[in-house]
């Protein structure tokens, strides 16, 4: 399925007809009867891009499931593959993994990092006093 977004704030789906169209339903939450719906033959290309010189047309592979899955609010469940690294570890481990490859992805800036963790540098610089003093190597700030 192909997106193109147009700056009227409008969504062009290409695909087959069937399934396009119902994901255009629930996207627009409106009836399928009520949709614009054209053949995506080239002529009709021709006449859209005939209209607005300035549109391009993207092809992005997307996991349609998923994008529905987000506009409808829902969360879904992390692969089982990610899931499995953390089983068997307390949260303790987990956090303390988590604060320290942050820090290390913000190169050492304290407040970068918590700003990516949603917790206070204040908090964040108590994690890492105590995970020092528990002898586990900290990257010098900045």
């Amino acid at each position: 399925m192909t997106f193109a977004v147009k700056e009227s704030g409008h969504l062009l789906l290409v695909g087959p007809p069937d399934s396009t169209l119902g994901v255009a339903a629930e996207m627009a939450r409106s009836s399928e009867a009520a949709l614009a719906v054209c053949d995506a033959r080239g002529d009709a290309l021709e006449r859209l891009w005939s209209l607005r010189s300035d549109l391009v047309m993207v092809d992005v592979p997307v996991d349609v499931p998923e994008v529905l899955a987000r506009l409808r609010g829902e969360h879904r469940l992390l692969p089982p593959r990610m899931i499995d690294g953390l089983v068997g570890r307390t949260v303790a481990d987990v956090e303390r993994e988590l604060i320290l490859q942050t820090l290390v992805h913000c190169r050492g800036n304290r407040t970068s990092a918590s700003n990516i963790l949603g917790i206070s540098v204040r908090t964040m610089r108590n994690k890492l006093r105590t995970f020092i003093e528990d002898g586990i190597p900290v990257l010098p700030a900045l």
